[in-house]
């Protein structure tokens, strides 16, 4: 009898201790959701031997971001990709975000992929996430993810390279 009263207060001590613990540190995330309008502004391409259509590229993007609160800021990625044209391929780099006070969110595009759009309304369609690495300003001690998917526009006339439209969402915390 004695070793089941120990084991019942025992328990009821880990889950009184749990329940302090657990809710000690009060941290919920906090999420971002921003649209961004971007631009080709470096880009060098490899072709992959005799494959028609298929190639590497290395390319910068700059572009514009709106919050859904009405800020603004600035927007670069840095990317390499690698596909083949009418079929899609593999992306991925970094996304650095500018902030009208200054401060900056540094976040990797894991291994995202683009596909041709089968409806044809735009050339192609995005997806990727990634990790929030490094922060400045009111983002000092940023972790967290990123989701992004996006749309390449047709290209028209005097370009090389689409323009893109992608939709963000930072889903974060900050430390101390």
């Amino acid at each position: 009898m004695n070793i089941k009263k120990s084991f019942f207060v025992l328990l009821g001590l880990f889950f009184i201790t749990s329940g302090f613990l657990g809710s000690a540190n009060g941290v919920s995330a906090e999420m971002l959701k921003m649209q961004i309008s971007n631009v080709v502004t470096k880009s060098e391409q490899f072709p992959v031997g005799n494959l028609e259509g298929t190639g590497l590229s290395f390319m910068v993007r700059d572009g514009v971001f709106t919050l859904e609160t009405g800020e603004l800021g600035s927007f670069k990625a840095i990317v390499t990709s690698s596909g083949t044209a009418g079929k899609g391929g593999l992306f991925l780099g970094h996304a650095v975000f500018l902030f009208g006070d200054g401060s900056t969110i540094v976040g990797t595009l894991q291994p995202g992929t683009f596909w041709p759009d089968t409806e044809g309304k735009v050339a192609a369609l995005q997806k990727a996430s990634g990790e929030l690495v490094i922060g400045s300003g009111r983002f000092k001690g940023i972790k967290g993810t990123l989701t992004m998917t996006g749309k390449l526009l047709k290209v028209v006339k005097g370009e090389t390279l689409p323009k893109a439209y992608n939709e963000f969402i930072l889903t974060y915390t900050l430390s101390p």
